[in-house]
């Protein structure tokens, strides 16, 4: 009977010890999970796995585009860094350039966040529509001004710049004048060891982002 009671006993124990040791795994791994839950899912989308599609879309002025995220832990929400050129609906990824003017062109990161901190992101490019310009070019044989009138979503202040097409040239370029509706170009006429000279005249709409260029040939005399 002592025989039997001592082996009941030293199997006791042994349970018991089976049972503390369970349990301190138990707390260890709660401690662990809780922390890498923190970090992001430690059983689930790390953030290299969650994917956006399209990754690098362009889309005209007035577009929408849906995002899809592949991967992540839902629910999902969706931001945009540059609000200038549109809005993302936070639920669903669809993004809307702007509707009304100004419209902006421009880029903007969209960044996706899973529900327990996953992230990636896309860029977006909203393209920029093309100024009118009139003349679209000029040609010119004696000193003096050449107005280029633009035209596009607003009167809005341009910047201009210009460029010989002959990057070697020594010819000193016309210098630029701005509005709101026009540049004016004042110029010199190029000598003929000089040679005749083609300038570019690259405009941007400050606001909208609008694009245009126009050709300047100067005729050496």
């Amino acid at each position: 009977m002592n025989k039997y009671l001592k082996i009941f006993k030293l199997e006791k124990k042994r349970i018991k010890k089976e049972w503390i040791l369970c349990f301190l795994i138990a707390i260890i791994l709660i401690v662990a999970c809780e922390g890498a839950l923190e970090e992001g899912n430690p059983f689930g989308p790390s953030n290299s796995s969650i994917r956006i599609n399209p990754s690098t879309p362009q889309i005209n002025k007035g577009g929408t585009l849906t995002f899809i995220a592949f991967g992540g832990i839902l629910p999902i929400s969706w931001s945009l860094s540059n609000t200038q050129i549109g809005a993302i609906d936070a639920g669903t990824g669809v993004f809307t350039s702007n509707q009304a003017a100004p419209q902006v062109a421009g880029t903007s990161t969209v960044t996706v966040v899973d529900a327990v901190g996953d992230t990636n992101t896309a860029t977006i490019e909203v393209l920029p529509n093309a100024l009118a310009i009139t003349p679209g070019s000029s040609t010119q044989n004696t000193a003096g001004t050449q107005a280029f009138a633009v035209t596009g979503e607003g009167a809005n202040a341009l910047v201009a710049t210009i460029a010989n097409n002959d990057t070697s040239s020594t010819f000193t370029l016309p210098t630029l004048a701005t509005t709101a509706a026009e540049v004016t170009v004042t110029f010199t006429i190029p000598s003929t060891a000089e040679g005749d000279q083609t300038l570019t005249i690259s405009i941007s709409d400050t606001v909208n982002g609008d694009v245009g260029s126009v050709v300047l040939k100067l005729i050496a005399s």
